[in-house]
């Protein structure tokens, strides 16, 4: 499961226990959460912990970060970074190994650069100087960059990959492109139904939150959830290996 759950400073505690309400409902086994802030998922965090013992974490934004929340335990987890030259901006992607019957299956998950969407009218958006296309543009380039070096990572693995987060981009664009070109498949297209948005903001309905997988795992089912509790709906995949 991946979920951008925006939790800035001072978000409720009704919305956080319906936050993870929601994550024990869906019972997955693995759960990347996204625009985590420790002070403001505090509540989550303390009802999560009782299913999910096993958590990894690293701040991949100036305010906000990323976290694993595992059923099963995890090794070699952490997170592969650089900072980009000349933006003084360090770039993350969160990791970790979990075995899975004889198996195990690396999973990585990460959030690409923001577009910084305001939730403007269409009629606002045409009026002003600077547009979301402009936004998208300028932001795109970064998340090509930390798109390309968690692709190298991914393709060193020696076991099954999972990639997931989110991406804040389209399929056949350039970021999602330099997985799929590789072989990383994008399991809304093997087995979504309908368009699948999963970011809800203003006038917009896009769909930027994605787990792909490599060819060593078996799609089995995948869905986007329709939730109020974040700005995103989250997205629940299920996977078997493949028996050589």
């Amino acid at each position: 499961m991946t979920w951008n759950v925006h939790c800035p400073n001072g978000t409720d505690n009704e919305r956080q226990r319906g936050i993870a309400e929601l994550i024990l409902k869906e019972d997955a086994d693995f759960v990347l959460l996204n625009e985590y802030q420790q002070d403001s998922c505090r509540m989550t965090d303390s009802i999560l912990k009782m299913r999910y013992p096993f958590t990894e974490e690293c701040r991949s934004h100036r305010r906000s970060g990323d976290i694993f929340y595992s059923k099963r335990e995890m090794t070699n987890s952490g997170y592969v970074g650089k900072t980009e030259k000349g933006k003084r901006k360090i770039i993350r992607t969160i990791k970790a190994t979990i075995a899975i019957g004889c198996d195990s299956v690396q999973i990585f998950g990460f959030h690409l650069a923001s577009n910084h969407y305001d939730g403007s009218t269409l009629e606002e958006e045409l009026l002003n100087d600077t547009t979301s296309y402009d936004k998208y543009k300028d932001a795109q380039e970064l998340r090509c960059s930390h798109a390309h070096w968690t692709k190298e990572a991914a393709l060193r693995s020696r076991h099954p990959v999972i990639l997931m987060g989110d991406m804040n981009d389209f399929n056949c664009s350039a970021p999602l492109d330099s997985f799929t070109i590789n072989g990383f498949r994008d399991s809304w297209w093997e087995g979504g139904n309908g368009y699948g948005h999963t970011f809800h903001a203003g006038w917009m309905r896009l769909r930027i939150d994605h787990i792909l997988h490599s060819e060593k795992l078996e799609l089995k089912s995948i869905k986007v959830i329709d939730t109020d509790l974040s700005d995103h709906n989250p997205v629940v995949a299920g996977f078997s290996t493949k028996k050589e």
